[in-house]
C-alpha cells in the first residue's frame, strides 16, 4: 500500500495520539499539532515522527502550517480533523465569549484546514478528511446544547463538503464518537463559567456527573483510532462511520424522533406546498 502523509490535529493525547501512533507504525508519515513546545517535545519522543505547534484557534497560522508540510513532505494525503473540547453548562449559562471559544476551535478551525488543504488535494486528484465528530452531533441533550452545536455545525458543513468535493476525488468521513476513555472529561473539558442553581434543583447537575463519568467511559480508543485507519485505507466504504454502542443508540433514537414527527405532521406539511 503506498505511503500516506497524515496530518492529524491534536496530538497531545487521547484520540488524536492514539491515530498517530498507529498511522506512523502502520509506515505512514505522520505530522501532528500540539498547543505547546512540551508537548511537541512528548510527541516528537514517544512516537518519533513530526510535531508543529499551533493555536487553531488563530485561523491565521493555519495556511503557514500547511504551507510548511507540503514544502517538506510535498503531500497531504490524509487530514483529521480531532483537535476539540467539550463547553458543557446549560445554554442560559453561556456568555458570548465562552461560546465564540467552542465554535472557534471545533467548527472555524476545522473549516480552514479544509479550506486550506483542499487545493493541494484536488490538484492531486484524491485525498481523505476525516471529521471527528460525535454522538452529540446527532442527539443534543441537557447541558451539551453548546458543544452539540458546534458539531451539529461540524455535521452539516460535511454533509455538504462530502458532495462539494466528490468529482474531484475527495474523500469527507464522518467519524461519530460516543465516550471515549480520553482525558475528555478531566483536564480537557471546560464549563459554564455561570452556574444557574435552579438548574440543579430541576435537571442534572452536568458538572458533578461528567467529572464522575472520568476515566470510566466505555469506549476504547484504540479500537476507534483502528477502525478510522482501516476506513481511510479502504478508501472510506462510508461517509458516516459511527463508533461506540452509544453513538448507534442515538441514532436510532433521532430515527425515532423523525418518523413520529413524520407521521404526526406529514398532511399538514404537504398542505403547505403553493
Amino acid at each position: 500500500m503506498k505511503q500516506k502523509v497524515w496530518l492529524i490535529t491534536g496530538v497531545s493525547k487521547g484520540l488524536g495520539r492514539e491515530i498517530a501512533k498507529q498511522a506512523f507504525t502502520k509506515g505512514d508519515i505522520v505530522i501532528g499539532t500540539v498547543r505547546n513546545a512540551e508537548d511537541k517535545e512528548n510527541f516528537e519522543n514517544s512516537i518519533g515522527t513530526k510535531g508543529f505547534v499551533i493555536d487553531l484557534a488563530n485561523t491565521e497560522q493555519i495556511p503557514s502550517l500547511i504551507d510548511a508540510i507540503i514544502k517538506q513532505y510535498g503531500q497531504i494525503d490524509v487530514l483529521v480533523n480531532n483537535a476539540g473540547f467539550g463547553a458543557f453548562g446549560m445554554i442560559e449559562e453561556f456568555d458570548k465569549d465562552e461560546i465564540n471559544n467552542q465554535f472557534n476551535v471545533n467548527f472555524v478551525a476545522v473549516w480552514k484546514l479544509c479550506q486550506t488543504v483542499l487545493p493541494y488535494m484536488r490538484d492531486k486528484g484524491q485525498g481523505t478528511i476525516v471529521q471527528i465528530s460525535s454522538r452529540a452531533g446527532i442527539m443534543a441533550g441537557v447541558g451539551n446544547g453548546i458543544y452539540a452545536s458546534s458539531k451539529f455545525a461540524l455535521e452539516g458543513m460535511s454533509e455538504a463538503l462530502k458532495q462539494e468535493v466528490e468529482p474531484f476525488g475527495i474523500k469527507i468521513m464522518l467519524a461519530e464518537l460516543g465516550a471515549l476513555r480520553t482525558d475528555f472529561f478531566g483536564a480537557s473539558v471546560k464549563y459554564a463559567k455561570n452556574s444557574l442553581p435552579f438548574y440543579t434543583e430541576k435537571l442534572q447537575d452536568i458538572r458533578t456527573n461528567t467529572k464522575k463519568l472520568d476515566g470510566k467511559q466505555s469506549g476504547n480508543p484504540i479500537k476507534v483510532a483502528q477502525a478510522i485507519i482501516e476506513a481511510v485505507n479502504n478508501n472510506v466504504p462510508s461517509f458516516r462511520l459511527p463508533l461506540t454502542a452509544g453513538t448507534i443508540d442515538a441514532m436510532k433514537a433521532k430515527i425515532i424522533e423523525f418518523q413520529n414527527s413524520i407521521e404526526l405532521n406529514e398532511n399538514i406539511a404537504r398542505s403547505m406546498d403553493c
